[in-house]
């Protein structure tokens, strides 16, 4: 076989320049989409945040800051003397574990008092000593499927009407399980509704006498946090626990138990600013004015017992919201196991909660805090 001379290949010189060039575009190329991947992955991120921190703001703060109208019952005549058990805020401080808090707000024009026997849990009717008529007499207070709370000095009772109400009615039919009452609250390990302790009986032992008072509730709320598989934790809004002493339970989480509102919170406390001057911070590690760090930790104890007792004074001018949001990074996911990859957080001190480092891992984290002025309605029943 014979060559034409005059033509050949590449030389070695050349092939290498080549594999170099083509070597750079493609590492180039590389590096381009993975970092236009990790900037999607972190707007993403900031938009999760965002999301979270407006949630926080729009459904928690603003139910704290529209919460205790139920501080009116504090004027009636069985309270004069006596210590009421609820006002509207109640918090379910933990130990080594995110807080939570029942929130309520009453409608101060559907107020009146147990009447005709005295009212016992379970009783599917409701005597009223007014009828549920609008003071202009155009239509009735109450409604299928409202809520309201009775109370007396050794506990409150939050129940939910079943049937039909007419202008002029002074019975009310309702629901055999209550949506909620005091001491109820019982999730080993995390969460405990310390006003058994405080009020001596559970609210739905005895019968709630002859003018107790009653007030019709725009909202009952429990915010708690629940412990997901994956490790996370989710901040959950529990509107009726139906009598449910574990509202986080497996099999517990329905429409009205623990509705999961809020993903990736890696922790949340509160904290509880007195009036006094100077001011007291209840459940606080601060180190103006008076703290008391984890005040509930022995259920009994005389600072548990003072704590609850400031909620029953219209005493607290505001609650301070603290949330540690988390976010995973998926391509640290992916080397976890080639060790510790990213930065370690510093966490800061949050409520009764010391600061502490966070080891580098997969997560990101953002922290929040928010002040919340309590509106203390003073209506005059």
């Amino acid at each position: 076989m014979k060559y034409k001379k005059g033509i050949s290949g590449f030389t070695l010189i050349e092939a290498i320049t080549s594999s170099v060039i083509l070597l750079f575009i493609v590492i180039t190329i590389y590096t381009m989409i993975i970092e236009t991947e990790s900037t999607h992955v972190s707007e993403e991120n900031k938009v999760d945040m965002n999301q979270a921190a407006r949630a926080i703001d729009i459904i928690l703060c603003e139910n704290i800051r529209n919460a205790g109208s139920v501080l009116t019952l504090l004027r009636t005549p069985p309270f004069l003397h006596a210590t009421p058990p609820f006002t509207g805020i109640y918090p379910l401080n933990n130990d080594d574990f995110p807080d939570g808090i029942i929130l309520t707000s009453g409608d101060q024009t559907a107020v009146t008092k147990v009447t005709g026997g005295g009212f016992t849990p379970g009783d599917t009717l409701l005597n009223l000593e007014d009828s549920v008529t609008n003071l202009d007499g155009t239509g009735a207070l109450w409604g299928k499927n409202d809520v309201g709370i009775i109370v007396k000095t050794s506990g409150y009772y939050v129940f939910k009407i079943t049937g039909d109400v007419s202008m002029g009615d002074t019975t009310l039919t309702i629901r055999t399980t209550p949506v909620y009452y005091s001491g109820l609250l019982n999730v080993p390990g995390k969460y405990t509704d310390n006003s058994l302790t405080h009020l001596g009986s559970l609210g739905n032992t005895g019968t709630y006498s002859d003018g107790s008072p009653i007030i019709r509730l725009n909202y009952f709320n429990i915010f708690t946090v629940k412990s997901e598989d994956d490790g996370s934790k989710t901040l959950t809004l529990t509107t009726d626990t139906e009598g449910v002493a574990d509202i986080l339970a497996d099999g517990n989480e329905t429409t009205t138990r623990a509705v999961p509102i809020i993903p990736n919170i890696a922790d949340l406390q509160f904290e509880y600013i007195t009036k006094d001057d100077p001011a007291e911070f209840w459940a606080s590690t601060s180190t103006s004015g008076t703290s008391h760090p984890d005040p509930c930790a022995t259920p009994g104890s005389t600072d548990c017992t003072d704590f609850i007792q400031n909620f029953t004074n219209r005493n607290i001018s505001s609650i301070r919201v603290y949330a540690l949001m988390r976010t995973e990074d998926k391509h640290k996911r992916e080397n976890i196991d080639e060790g510790a990859v990213g930065q370690a957080f510093n966490k800061p001190r949050m409520g009764d909660v010391a600061a502490a480092i966070l080891a580098a891992g997969r997560f990101h984290y953002t922290y929040l805090t928010y002040e919340v002025f309590i509106r203390n309605y003073d209506i005059v029943y």
